[in-house]
């Protein structure tokens, strides 16, 4: 094998987690090891124990990856903005969308996580959840301010709600649906769960 070029040690380490996150999506989360990632980045095995020294810090780094895309690329940027509140949560359900096409790996690795309850993985995956949710209802909380949703609903529950929907529309996307139709849905159970308040008769 041709000696892979050299890079700086921050970029040689985003190579092997790209490389490792398209493993762990692929394959699974038993089904990576170091081998297979030093040949997925053209590198020496010893250059991938260097910077991950066991298998289990392969997972956490991917694992860590994924959390950040998720709440800090999706989710965040959606709480500092001006748009009506129940617009803000369309638009992370619709980004969340659009990332099964751009970054199929960090939604299937996602996808994963979400349902490994009797594994060591779960309990990272609640925290990710509970982060998810505190950030889901801020903005529920703003727009119950905004008047935009009701104030009879629960933030918590409503986040829990919204949040839920993220395997809906994995379970569409995977089985045909495009995105007009996800994006109907999407506005079809957010405005008809949450909703402006009612308005009394006059």
């Amino acid at each position: 094998m041709a000696r892979a070029a050299r890079l700086a040690p921050n970029i040689r380490k985003e190579q092997l987690l790209s490389c490792a996150l398209r493993l762990f999506a692929e394959k699974g989360f038993a089904g990576v090891r170091h081998t297979e990632v030093a040949h997925a980045a053209g590198v020496a095995l010893p250059t991938v124990i260097h910077y991950f020294p066991h298998r289990e810090d392969l997972l956490a780094m991917a694992l860590e990856e994924v959390r950040r895309f998720l709440l800090q690329d999706i989710v965040a940027p959606r709480l500092e903005a001006t748009t009506p509140a129940v617009d803000a949560l369309r638009d992370i359900l619709m980004h969340f969308c659009s990332a099964i096409v751009t970054r199929p790996e960090y939604i299937r690795i996602w996808l994963a996580w979400s349902v490994a309850v009797d594994t060591p993985l779960w309990p990272s995956y609640l925290r990710f959840y509970q982060d998810a949710l505190d950030g889901i209802a801020t903005l529920v909380r703003r727009g119950q301010s905004e008047d935009s949703i009701s104030k009879q609903t629960e933030p918590l529950d409503a986040a829990r709600v919204v949040v839920g929907l993220a395997h809906l529309i994995v379970q569409m996307r995977f089985s045909g649906s495009d995105e007009a139709a996800i994006a109907r849905t999407i506005d079809s159970l957010v405005s008809g769960y949450l909703g402006p308040p009612a308005q009394p008769p006059s």
